[in-house]
């Protein structure tokens, strides 16, 4: 059974069709990569997927609802959490902070005045933090961490809502390759013991291929591609316009 099916979906921006006509879907547990080059649509598609676009026409199925044109924050209320190719918490903020706050988001808590609410989830906070290696770290001003651990205390955040699918664009994006490695096994541990469905994308072909469970593939907005990583590696039209002629997926990491 799946999760996710997204049907049909397209959206153009002027007279750049940007997403065209994609169809695929999540399945429950799965951890399904969609790679492509840059321009093929990845971020587009995740964005309507999110809440953040509209798309011009298909529908996004969650658990048989279409989220097609709700507010990304309803989208998250419903059960879908989102991973950004940047990640960005509150600086000002202690690491335990920031997951209260997704936290009291989530509840439909008020956090307007904060020394009010710094009580507020603080135990569910911290076991979140412990899921992902920062509970030591819980009490530090967020500024004073490295960026491999901001990747982590986004990675608490996104699960406060106890997502039943998690977006993820480019989780390891900007990380070494043991860094990425490490966040990537950590995500995959995680999800498989909460039964949560992932649709990431990546650039390192490295990650991809050592996690996804199925990869998808975009080139220039078209889905052209759909199978394990065997199948991926030695298609010949992902081959072509993925890295163009000449190359393979051995190293890649661009």
């Amino acid at each position: 059974m799946s999760e996710l099916e997204i049907k049909s979906l397209s959206k153009a921006f002027g007279g750049v069709h940007a997403v065209r006509d994609v169809s695929f879907a999540v399945g429950k547990g799965e951890f399904l990569a969609m790679i492509g080059p840059n321009g093929a649509g990845k971020s587009t598609c995740f964005n309507m997927i999110n809440g953040q676009l509209r798309p011009d026409s298909g529908e996004i199925l969650f658990e048989g609802r279409n989220l097609a044109g709700l507010h990304s924050r309803d989208v998250w209320r419903l059960g879908v959490g989102r991973t950004f190719q940047v990640a960005a918490v509150f600086g000002s903020m202690t690491v335990v902070e920031n997951v209260q706050m997704a936290l009291i988001s989530h509840s439909h808590g008020i956090y307007k005045f904060w020394p009010a609410a710094a009580s507020q989830h603080r135990e569910r906070a911290l076991e979140l933090l412990a899921q992902v290696g920062m509970r030591e770290a819980a009490d530090r001003p967020s500024r004073e961490l490295a960026y491999g651990d901001i990747k982590r205390i986004e990675l608490a955040i996104a699960l406060a809502n106890d997502p039943r699918l998690l977006l993820m664009d480019e989780p390891t994006a900007g990380m070494a390759p043991r860094e990425r490695n490490n966040l990537i096994a950590l995500v995959k541990k995680l999800v498989v013991e909460r039964g949560i469905s992932v649709l990431f994308t990546e650039h390192s072909m490295d990650v991809v291929f050592a996690f996804a469970d199925r990869i998808v593939v975009l080139a220039r907005g078209h889905l052209i591609a759909d199978g394990n990583a065997a199948e991926i590696r030695d298609n010949p039209q992902v081959r072509e316009v993925y890295f163009g002629t000449g190359k393979t997926f051995a190293g890649q990491a661009s």
